[in-house]
């Protein structure tokens, strides 16, 4: 996988409302972070450490998995996944 916080920095650019739904998944997957710390730490503000950074490449599996499943349309995040 790429850099967790790269493939989401591409994912708010293309639409920021993936912000809400990436920070509910990595706060499900057990991260601590507020959503306005995680978005800090999405825009390179706040230095995560390692276990926040796995957290969130859980949460874009999650979310890729749930595309997939419910759509078919997981393009987005089929591609940046690998």
């Amino acid at each position: 996988m790429r850099n967790p916080q790269q493939v989401a920095q591409m994912m708010l650019l293309q639409d920021c409302g993936w912000l809400d739904d990436l920070w509910l998944r990595y706060w499900a997957n057990g991260g601590s972070a507020g959503i306005f710390e995680f978005d800090a730490f999405l825009h390179g503000l706040r230095e995560p450490d390692v276990f926040e950074v796995q957290i969130l490449a859980w949460a874009i599996e999650d979310l890729s998995c749930r595309l997939l499943n419910s759509t078919g349309s997981g393009q987005l995040l089929s591609g940046e996944l690998g």
